[in-house]
């Protein structure tokens, strides 16, 4: 424990997050909110938590998926803190956190990964991180800061907390004039138009390509991981014809750490900007295929869009075969030593991401191939050239 940090003495931090399901397919959404959940637990909240001598509880270690069961509302209830994943605004865990906020004189912290927050909570003080290896390290130190502030008794009640148990109840005439205001229409309103589907592809072109571009560069690196490990194990083949024994293999392992480390950081972290495009383009492309369904906006225009992303998501989908076995072998090495735990992890994580994001692309395929059939004979869909 760091000089000056207050000591808890017992207390008990309960960790709500984003459960997940480590039952589903690798790159599969929930799978991956599982990994990341483990993420979380080992990385931030445990360490901060034993910092203050806090015994810190998971809530995905007492429910499954779907269920809140007694102990839950009792650990909600009871106590001392509860620090919240907001991430993804998961259906449980804002209503978990309603439940918190009820409770006066109780230390409720709020994180959450920038980009995943719902907006109706970030007036309220929250932690926000990048999912990078960088970005937990900050995170962990903000929330231990926030900890040793809440612990010493600093910051101040939430305004919902005090209303819900100290306001006094509206009166009749509050509620008749509330009612009044809630049939009434809103003066000088002025119906926004949609925006044009062509304007919004346009937008989201930029995105395409970029998103082509971060799937090479990862690729890239996949590549050259795989390579290092190939010279490791003729290096380590070379080693036992010479007798050197598990000691020789012990430093190609750690030569091979050494190597791959830099390169799992840069993967992540392209990983992570892939899945970040993926989920903005997913917006516009199902905005615009709805569109297009309905008749609001022709066809034929589109067809060149719709090609070009049918052809990325090709692309994609070919990949995630290889990305898929990659990120397996990453879990077979991590088991060589511990000292490819680290670098492992961080390539687990990226080819992960990857596969979300190529999950979420997949989705597109069905509606844009029957919108590509509908394209006119004389229109192939192809992009036109300049």
């Amino acid at each position: 424990m760091q000089e000056g940090h207050a000591v808890s003495g017992g207390l008990t931090a309960f960790i709500i997050s984003p459960i997940g399901n480590r039952l589903e397919p690798v790159g599969s959404p929930g799978r991956a909110r599982y990994e990341e959940s483990g993420q979380m637990w080992e990385e931030v909240f445990e360490p901060a938590c034993k910092e203050f001598g806090l015994t810190p509880v998971r809530s995905d270690k007492i429910t499954e998926t779907g269920e809140i069961p007694d102990q839950i509302f009792t650990y909600l209830r009871d106590a001392d803190v509860v620090i919240a994943d907001l991430s993804h605004a998961n259906p449980n865990v804002m209503y978990e956190l309603g439940l918190r906020h009820s409770r006066a004189g109780k230390i409720t912290i709020q994180v959450g990964e920038y980009g995943q927050l719902p907006f109706d909570v970030t007036t309220i003080r929250t932690i926000q991180f990048k999912r990078t290896e960088a970005g937990l390290v900050a995170a962990r130190k903000e929330l231990s800061e926030a900890l040793k502030a809440a612990l010493e008794g600093g910051g101040s009640a939430l305004r919902a907390t005090l209303v819900f148990n100290d306001a006094p109840s509206a009166s009749p005439e509050k509620v008749r004039a509330d009612a009044s205001k809630s049939a009434a229409e809103d003066e000088g309103s002025v119906e926004s138009d949609d925006p044009a589907v062509l304007d919004m592809l346009a937008e989201g072109e930029a995105a395409m390509h970029h998103i082509a571009e971060v799937l090479e560069e990862a690729n890239v690196l996949i590549s050259d991981v795989s390579a290092q490990t190939v010279i490791s194990q003729e290096k380590m083949q070379q080693s036992d014809s010479k007798g050197k024994g598990f000691a020789g293999r012990l430093l190609i392992v750690k030569e091979l750490a050494e190597a791959i480390e830099p390169t799992g950081i840069e993967l992540e972290e392209r990983a992570n900007e892939f899945l970040a495009d993926v989920r903005q383009l997913d917006a516009m492309i199902r905005y615009g295929i709805q569109r297009l369904q309905n008749g609001d906006e022709d066809i034929a225009e589109a067809g060149g869009f719709i090609t070009s992303t049918l052809g990325l998501v090709d692309s994609a989908e070919s990949g995630a075969v290889g990305i898929a076995k990659y990120q397996t072998s990453t879990k077979n090495l991590r088991k060589m030593s511990k000292l490819l735990d680290r670098p492992s992890k961080s390539l687990e994580r990226g080819s992960g991401r990857l596969l979300e994001g190529i999950d979420i692309m997949s989705h597109w395929k069905a509606p844009l191939e029957e919108l590509r059939s509908q394209l006119p004979d004389d229109r192939d869909g192809s992009a036109p050239t300049s």
